[in-house]
């Protein structure tokens, strides 16, 4: 049987380290650089729409 890809969504960054929200968690996982790349180029994880607009509503 076949896993299907998790969809996650980044929801921000802070300082060096991107927030990942998970489907079944209620708290964001923090990641450094190096993972959210592997990550973002995983066909484990899918990441949402939202990516690229939860980053430009949270900076100033």
């Amino acid at each position: 049987m076949k896993n299907s890809p998790v969809n996650v969504k980044l929801v921000g960054k802070e300082k060096q380290h991107y927030l990942i929200k998970f489907p079944n968690l209620k708290v964001p996982v923090k990641v450094n650089q190096n993972l959210y790349l592997k990550m973002k180029h995983s066909k484990t994880y899918v990441f949402s729409k939202l990516e690229n607009e939860s980053l430009n509503n949270q900076s100033a």
